[in-house]
């Protein structure tokens, strides 16, 4: 009979004890998310019905548009916080956790800012060449507020996530879906359509910048006694370098990641028509219900990453991310590709037949989305690794490929070739991704995560 050495079974315990917070973890924010993805799947079903096609397609110009804008100055230091926070916690420096807030705070405000005033600015032009529709022009601006009360949500989350407070991010989270849910169906049946749209997103957006902000700024004086208004951002002093090229990276990471995830509806308002939208962005909101999933996943499995990397436990990392890819992803992969199958049969009864041409498109992103679920797991564990120099990288390539592919095919296949694209995009761009850590295997190279 073999025995087990006291190393081995401290071990086998902590992997055990790692595993189950993780799947706990995680089936917490899947509740809730399976609580939004209906709220959202029933509010998507009845704004298309009640609108049509074409003010449907209006409805997702004005908004993505100014999207687009923030997500070209936003630098993701909600990422930069949970990454450098967790570090500074664990190694007990509380003074560097509230500098880190703060900054986290500081940055999304300026953010906003710049955003929205860039916007304000470019509204005009927007309106007549992207939707088509001079006199939404107020509507944009409109839509481009809401950044400035919403730049409290990215710190004030990476505070709970960093936590470990999950549940209470789960009911933050349903209780701000509930709100948005609510506004945008009360007001678009009382007649408002396009622009009833625009004010509920814009006041769920500022209810969940007060409830997040609040929320973590409780927790702030709890935990470390101090409000981040009261941190010196000098006690980052020896690690400010590190974090701004952090901040850096995955700014140039998010500013292309723009073209293959927000540039399409651009690009197809202004090649083909908002009918065309209108159809696209009902598929695309059918494929984005994975999102319900793969957010929960990442959101958990990142600080934990962190924490075996900080800790130097090479075996465990490699067994988790393992895990992940083998015992997580790819299960559910596979369960969402076999989802396209049901597609006809749910979206006409959902919408009616005048969505009947957006079937195709939904089943192309559907398998997409699959595969962006499959491989959950390399965006954290490349973020953990402080390793996005190789994900900006990635991402460049991705995005010069899908922007070249985009002004050919857009103006002459519409959005049934445009939504082909995204799954050749997905594959490629996670394919490239994946190479480095499978070569590293292969060779036997020692990094720190294989």
């Amino acid at each position: 009979m073999k025995s087990l050495s006291v190393p081995g079974l401290w071990g086998n315990f902590r992997t055990k004890v790692v595993a189950r917070r993780f799947v706990r973890d995680v089936s917490v924010l899947m509740a809730a998310n399976c609580v939004k993805a209906a709220l959202n799947f029933v509010q998507g079903i009845l704004v298309a019905r009640w609108l049509g096609p074409e003010l449907y397609g209006v409805a997702a110009l004005v908004m993505v548009y100014p999207g687009i804008m923030h997500t070209f100055f936003d630098a993701r230091s909600s990422e930069a916080s949970v990454k450098y926070m967790t570090e500074f916690h664990s190694a007990g420096e509380d003074s560097k956790v509230l500098a880190m807030c703060k900054l986290g705070y500081v940055l999304d405000l300026i953010i906003a800012s710049l955003s929205f005033l860039a916007v304000s600015v470019t509204a005009s032009w927007a309106a007549q060449q992207i939707v088509g529709r001079p006199d939404a022009v107020g509507l944009i601006v409109i839509s481009a507020a809401a950044f400035l009360p919403g730049a409290l949500v990215g710190s004030s989350s990476a505070v709970l996530t960093m936590l470990g407070r999950f549940s209470l991010v789960a009911w933050i989270e349903v209780i701000i879906m509930s709100i948005r849910v609510g506004l945008v169906l009360g007001l678009v049946f009382t007649g408002w359509q396009v622009t009833g749209i625009v004010w509920g997103n814009v006041l769920a957006t500022t209810a969940s910048g007060l409830i997040y902000g609040i929320i973590a700024w409780v927790l702030v004086s709890r935990t470390w006694g101090a409000s981040p208004l009261t941190a010196n951002l000098r006690d980052l002093k020896g690690c400010r370098r590190e974090i701004v090229r952090f901040l850096a990276y995955n700014e140039l990471s998010a500013l292309v990641g723009i073209i293959p995830k927000q540039l399409d509806l651009v690009l197809l308002g202004y090649f083909r028509n908002p009918l065309e939208v209108g159809y696209y962005k009902l598929a695309r909101n059918l494929a984005s219900l994975v999102t319900y999933l793969v957010g929960p996943l990442q959101k958990v499995a990142y600080p934990k990453l962190i924490r075996m990397l900080g800790a130097n436990d090479t075996l465990l990392l490699r067994k988790k991310v393992r895990s992940l890819a083998l015992h997580v992803g790819a299960p559910l992969g596979l369960t969402v590709l076999a989802s396209v199958l049901i597609v006809p049969f749910v979206l006409v009864r959902a919408v009616g037949d005048t969505y009947a041409p957006a079937i195709l498109a939904a089943q192309l992103l559907i398998a997409g989305s699959a595969v962006w679920l499959t491989f959950f797991w390399l965006r954290p564990l490349y973020m953990a690794q402080g390793n996005i120099r190789q994900w900006l990288k990635c991402n460049s390539v991705v995005a010069g490929l899908s922007l070249v592919a985009f002004l050919t095919i857009i103006p002459v296949w519409g959005y049934v070739g445009l939504s082909a694209l995204q799954v050749g995009i997905q594959i490629f761009g996670h394919g490239m991704a994946l190479t480095p850590l499978l070569r590293s295997v292969d060779g036997g190279h020692a990094n720190r995560s294989f």
